[in-house]
């Protein structure tokens, strides 16, 4: 009997131990605050190019900046046109975009680009992660805007 609690003591006291140790690789799961997207305050939000409210969940886009300094933006286009602006290194900032159908953000520079959408500022162009037979890479999605000069 002695043995049997001496053994489960063993047991608790192992588990015990490990606390730290889990603690510590869930603690890794955090989310870097200093980098990726941040929440936007819906319909609060104003766009750093043309101080519309962001309200449409489809076709928003963010810029963190060099310094950590995150813009807001209601279309792809406002955002590219003041990337221009700002004369931003693109390897030194995060930009994401929201995904048209699905409204999670994802990477500017990963996402496709579909032609033809309704967007707030005009500018036609709706992100996504899903392939598209009509959809552009960044750097036409990105060209596609700029030629427009606004």
């Amino acid at each position: 009997m002695r043995a049997m609690k001496r053994r489960h003591f063993f047991r608790q006291a192992a588990g015990l131990a490990l606390l730290p140790l889990a603690g510590t690789l869930l603690g890794g799961c955090e989310k870097d605050p200093n980098s990726g997207p941040v929440d936007v305050k819906w319909d609060r939000q104003v766009c750093e190019r043309c101080s519309m409210i962001l309200s449409d969940t489809r076709y928003a886009a963010q810029i963190r900046d060099p310094q950590g300094t995150v813009h807001y933006y209601d279309d792809f286009g406002c955002a590219i046109f003041d990337l221009r602006k700002q004369g931003w290194d693109e390897a030194k900032i995060e930009f994401w975009v929201t995904d048209y159908k699905t409204g999670r953000w994802t990477s500017a520079y990963k996402a496709r680009y579909v032609p033809e959408r309704t967007t707030p500022m005009g500018y036609g162009l709706g992100a996504t992660t899903v392939p598209n037979p009509k959809d552009m890479g960044y750097a036409d999605a990105k060209a596609a805007i700029l030629i427009r000069d606004k």
